[in-house]
């Protein structure tokens, strides 16, 4: 896998073969990022960076799969949350039940650091969804886990399938499905992911549509890691440029996709009453926002 086809930068599809990522997520407590758990906006967070987030992510696997006696936990949904999802998941109470009980909700965008400066929660650095999920790749392809694929069209689900098998030759993927889930193919998908029950799925039906698909299937699921992954299949498969460097290092991606297709500009008053919102927090409900969980 190149990096002109997918616009992103080697560090991202490297194997990493100077190191052994497993010894190094599992030299990390787990319990101390656990108790340093807190709300934002009455979402949890752990306040940790990408390696804590990966530690804590490689535990839950082998505590549901890899145990003589595995427990039982069903789907551990990991959500990235900007701004923008921030507010729509306050819009709807079924959305904010699936932040409020997701195994992990990434803070993927600078605003999300900027607004738990603001209510005095800081959380060190943001994680991108790319990031988070080339290295969970990484973790599979080294632990043999299994992979199931969700979302986007056909044709470019395959070349994502060709790009991954590229980078990771023993990378086991166990099966993709287009992200046109309606009639016969939504039950088609769900009896595929539970024939497979795959230690992985990454989902790319775009943030509304996951949201839903996760609220009303969530239960209909076995053990595994679940990764939002919005549009981002599309940037995995080089069929979608990713935004300019000196966006995504200041991970305002969210802010230049809004301003950039006209069709999101509503986009902005979604994030303006963000704003708002999180100053009218600060000076009045810090406190219930917030906390220590």
């Amino acid at each position: 896998m190149n990096e002109s086809n997918l616009g992103l930068s080697n560090n991202f599809f490297t194997n990493k073969e100077d190191n052994d990522p497993i010894l190094e997520y599992k030299q990390i407590s787990t319990s101390d990022i656990i108790q340093k758990k807190i709300n934002i906006g009455y979402i949890p967070f752990y306040r940790t960076d990408i390696n804590g987030i990966l530690s804590i992510t490689l535990h839950k696997l082998e505590e549901m799969r890899e145990n003589k006696y595995p427990i039982k936990l069903g789907v551990q949904h990991v959500l990235p949350i900007d701004p923008y999802k921030f507010i729509h998941i306050h819009r709807y109470k079924k959305y904010l039940s699936v932040a409020k009980t997701s195994f992990i909700n990434l803070p993927s965008a600078s605003g999300m650091l900027w607004m738990s400066r603001m209510l005095k929660r800081e959380l060190p650095q943001t994680i991108t969804t790319v990031s988070y999920a080339m290295s969970l790749l990484r973790l599979a392809h080294a632990k043999e886990y299994t992979i199931f694929l969700v979302g986007t069209s056909q044709p470019i689900l395959e070349k994502l399938y060709l790009n991954l098998n590229r980078s990771f030759p023993n990378i086991r993927i166990v099966g993709r499905h287009h992200g046109f889930l309606k009639g016969v193919a939504k039950q088609r998908v769900l009896e595929a992911l539970k024939k497979t029950d795959p230690h992985i799925i990454l989902l790319g039906l775009g943030f509304k549509n996951e949201m839903k698909w996760i609220y009303e299937n969530k239960g209909n699921l076995g053990n595994c890691i679940l990764v939002s992954m919005n549009g981002y299949l599309d940037i995995l498969a080089g069929a979608r440029k990713k935004n300019p460097n000196f966006v995504e290092t200041r991970e305002y991606g969210w802010l230049w996709r809004a301003i950039n297709r006209p069709h999101r500009w509503p986009r902005l008053f979604s994030i303006f009453w963000w704003v708002l919102k999180v100053l009218y927090w600060k000076m009045f409900k810090a406190k219930t926002m917030t906390g220590e969980i």
